[in-house]
């Protein structure tokens, strides 16, 4: 029997029955018990929820009470996660909010080591302020559709974007940019960006952005200091996973622009 399908069978046995033993199982598999051990283990590792009593009269039993077990989140879903569980936060009309901190630390604690760097230094680029005034909320636009999707590439792996863009008075003007940081004040978002022709920090408010094109020739690494230069004026605000660990190794309480 293949590992892939031992394993299947050993967790189908296991759901099936209240309790059985590490020798009865190597006996219905025809493998050895250290076996069923190492096996036992790798579901463990995958999330199942398995439970071991040792010695005389113990038992292994699958523990059908704990619900969703394994589930297998790409980075962006997680990040999407974090986002949401965050900005519901600073709603203080939505019912169980506050358990957030408790089911991300758990949903963080659970992923392994190198997605767990990952999701850290993607967060650490997402700043979360306060909501958008009355009049920038009633102002704000949706960005266009091929923008997210695009954004999401280039914040990632760290490449250019060029677009049209309309200021505050409506001047438009073609600009490339590189997507350091993320600002989010429900319901307006903002790109923390170094201005390639520039070579400035700039700010650039999402649903302004049009005709958005990927510039894959224009390569960047993440710079901190772009994100703390657009950041230093006025109201409070914090890195999306700055109660872990900012980009500083401590708590931020920054200014928002």
């Amino acid at each position: 029997m293949w590992r892939a399908d031992r394993l299947a069978e050993l967790l189908d046995r296991l759901r099936r029955t209240e309790t059985t033993t590490v020798a009865q199982l190597a006996e219905d598999l025809g493998v050895s018990p250290r076996t069923v051990y190492r096996d036992v283990a790798a579901l463990r590792h995958r999330g199942h929820a398995i439970q071991a009593d040792p010695g005389p009269g113990g038992g292994v039993r699958f523990d059908g009470t704990r619900g969703v077990t394994t589930v297998h989140l790409t980075l962006a879903e997680v990040v999407t996660l974090w986002l949401s569980a965050r900005l519901s936060q600073g709603a203080s009309d939505l019912p169980w909010s506050g358990a957030a901190d408790s089911a991300l630390a758990k949903l963080l604690a659970s992923l392994p080591h190198t997605k767990g760097r990952e999701l850290r230094a993607l967060c650490r680029r997402v700043v979360v302020g306060p909501p958008s005034s009355t009049g920038v909320s009633a102002s704000a636009g949706r960005p266009p559709p091929e923008l997210l999707r695009l954004f999401e590439h280039a914040f990632s792996v760290g490449v250019a974007l060029g677009f049209a863009y309309a200021d505050r008075m409506g001047q438009q003007s073609q600009r490339r940019m590189e997507p350091h940081g993320l600002l989010v004040r429900s319901p307006v978002w903002y790109v923390l960006a170094r201005d390639v022709d520039k070579a400035e920090p700039r700010m650039f408010r999402m649903d302004r952005i049009s005709r958005p094109r990927l510039l894959e020739t224009i390569r960047f690494r993440p710079d901190a200091g772009v994100i703390d230069r657009l950041m230093c004026a006025e109201g409070p605000w914090r890195p999306l996973i700055g109660e872990l660990s900012d980009w500083r190794g401590e708590r931020h309480q920054g200014r928002l622009p």
